[in-house]
């Protein structure tokens, strides 16, 4: 049975935003196909590592995973990074600097891990709904204190920053936000943005880099034809990925740009869309 590749976003895709978890059908059927596939199913995510783990061991992913939006492509067991693509140390020390003077939520990803406050707003969450989790299961963050500290180590260079993300209130902070990406279209950065819960996540990455670039280094590395890759996805940062790819398909609640833009339309994620769709490929062998 020749199945293809299957490259699935996860928030909103396959993991529901209001607890974080999958359905225990899309579990069952993506397991299924892992088994018949010979584990052809991998994850393409806008999380880090840390974030994803519990994941990949749920869904045995065995294939190199893409994460924060495409900025790198690592190896889910060993941890091995096959491609990153940093971001200039200017560029990040400017961010931190806008955030310490608007009162900003700020995280930086590293190619494995994500730096920020004990007091991060993503922190917390993460931590309240990752905390039944197993320990090796558990997101391992680099934490501070305060900025000062984080900008200090980012002059010297202590971590490999890829991304940085911006978490603000929906409901309270829209004016921040609309202001904040006025000033990452001036520092010319790509700027994805995803509505989860009650919070807006805004990134900052250089431009050029998308999950569609992401899928495309990671068919490079695995030596895989384009046109054997099914991507799925449901929120702005799917958009290049499913727009660009010969099979790029969304889940049913996904934005209405992603779907004018996709070659399929699946069901929603409530209603185990991308479960369905597997089976469907699997009886078609």
């Amino acid at each position: 049975m020749k199945l293809p590749y299957i490259g699935s976003d996860l928030d909103g895709t396959i993991v529901k935003n209001s607890d974080f978890k999958i359905l225990d059908e899309t579990v069952n059927n993506i397991n299924e196909y892992q088994n018949l596939s010979e584990n052809k199913l991998f994850v393409v995510t806008g999380r880090s590592l840390q974030n994803i783990k519990y994941y990949i061991k749920q869904l045995n992913i065995k294939l190199p995973v893409v994460c924060s939006n495409g900025a790198v492509v690592l190896d889910p067991i060993t941890w091995e990074v096959y491609y990153e693509h940093l971001m200039q140390k200017e560029i990040i020390v400017d961010l931190i600097n806008y955030a310490i003077e608007h009162d900003l939520d700020i995280s930086l990803y590293t190619p494995t891990s994500v730096c920020s406050l004990t007091v991060a707003e993503r922190i917390k969450t993460y931590k309240k709904l990752y905390g039944h989790y197993p320990d090796d299961c558990q997101p391992d963050f680099i934490l501070y204190q305060n900025y000062h500290q984080l900008l200090e180590d980012v002059k010297k260079d202590t971590h490999k920053i890829i991304r940085v993300m911006y978490s603000l209130d929906f409901t309270k902070e829209l004016e921040k936000a609309n202001n904040l990406k006025k000033y990452l279209e001036s520092k010319n950065l790509y700027y994805p943005s995803t509505i989860i819960q009650s919070r807006f996540l805004i990134d900052a990455m250089p431009k050029g880099i998308n999950k569609a670039t992401g899928i495309k280094k990671w068919a490079e590395i695995m030596k895989v034809d384009l046109k054997d890759i099914h991507v799925i996805g449901d929120n702005n940062n799917d958009f290049e990925m499913v727009s660009e790819m010969p099979f790029g398909l969304a889940v049913a609640n996904a934005s209405e740009k992603l779907k004018k833009a996709a070659w399929k339309v699946i069901d929603t994620i409530e209603n185990n869309g991308v479960g369905k769709y597997l089976k469907e490929l699997i009886s078609k062998g």
